[in-house]
């Protein structure tokens, strides 16, 4: 008789609770790796792909409230960024690592800073206990500790020869001096993404038959690409928009979005009324991130792939 096969227990705390730790922003950054430590108490690393999805609940006004989800794009072009800079970090840091062996932080990771939305607005974290009497549940804030992503997620830094501090960032850069490389900047210099000049002149341009203009026309086309190559897009983009109406009868129930694959774990939601205007986060907004289940410490999360030699060794 074969042998049972033992069902494995499913030990991984996939829906998060969140809450703005803000009451005067409409925006609020969730940072899907640190939610995830913070409440399994093991280390997710950030330079992944997480599948989420968004469920609001608990609104104490009757008025009708909209969110909208972002993240990075899932554009060849963000992930390609990503293991490039994985990929410099790596070889950057390759001797220092091999030196230090196992003296190295456990639980070091190569952390691309992501300080978006209202002035970093990050999300807390919420978990609950009951009292004695078994009628009241008491929210408690899980703090993110002395993590990494602590904060605005300063990111992981470097020193070039003079001894100036560079990090890595998805917003905002610096190209004169000790700061900041955008990931996404870095790449497209590197790829020499730039217009090409006007070369009308080619191989059969004496032959009478042929018309300059149409040859031109023809040599032309085939160099300008369908994008406008000199102004690239900001790599966020709107996934999803919910809404939730307690006026409403029939409406009351907590809404979803759809699931959102969200690069290095990275979720922006926006809050608004149904007039448009911005509407601040409450302490009754209960936000839910439930991530997807998957083979990752129990969670989808394919990793991105640092890119090798792109500092030419």
């Amino acid at each position: 008789m074969a042998k049972r096969k033992a069902v494995r227990i499913d030990d991984t705390q996939r829906t998060l609770e969140m809450r703005s730790p803000s009451t005067d922003v409409n925006t609020m950054t969730a940072h899907v790796p640190d939610l995830l430590m913070r409440a399994n108490r093991r280390q997710y690393t950030q330079c992944r792909a997480y599948d989420v999805r968004v469920k609001i609940g608990g609104l104490a006004s009757s008025v009708q409230n909209f969110y909208e989800i972002y993240t990075l794009s899932n554009a060849w072009w963000v992930k390609r960024s990503i293991e490039m800079a994985k990929g410099v970090w790596l070889e950057s840091t390759k001797e220092e690592r091999a030196l230090l062996g196992k003296n190295a932080a456990t639980y070091h990771d190569f952390v691309i800073s992501a300080a978006t939305g209202a002035a970093g607005n990050f999300a807390n974290l919420y978990q609950y206990s009951p009292d004695s009497s078994g009628d009241v549940l008491s929210a408690a804030e899980v703090a993110s500790d002395e993590s990494l992503y602590e904060g605005t997620l300063t990111g992981s830094d470097l020193s070039d020869d003079a001894g100036d501090t560079m990090g890595f960032t998805v917003l905002g850069e610096d190209v004169t001096g000790p700061g900041v490389f955008n990931i996404f900047s870095e790449y497209l210099l590197s790829r020499r993404i730039t217009s090409q000049a006007d070369t009308r002149a080619g191989p059969y341009a004496d032959l009478l038959e042929i018309d300059e203009d149409a040859m031109a026309n023809l040599q032309q086309d085939g160099d300008l690409t369908p994008w406008d190559a000199d102004a690239f897009p900001s790599p966020f983009v709107l996934q999803d928009t919910i809404s939730v109406d307690r006026g409403n009868p029939g409406m009351g129930n907590p809404a979803f979005s759809k699931v959102i694959t969200a690069p290095l774990g990275i979720v922006i939601i926006r809050k608004f009324i149904d007039s448009g205007s911005d509407s601040h986060f409450t302490a009754s907004d209960k936000v839910l991130l439930e991530v997807r289940k998957g083979t990752y410490k129990g969670v989808h999360a394919p990793a991105y792939k640092a890119m090798n030699g792109v500092l030419g060794n």
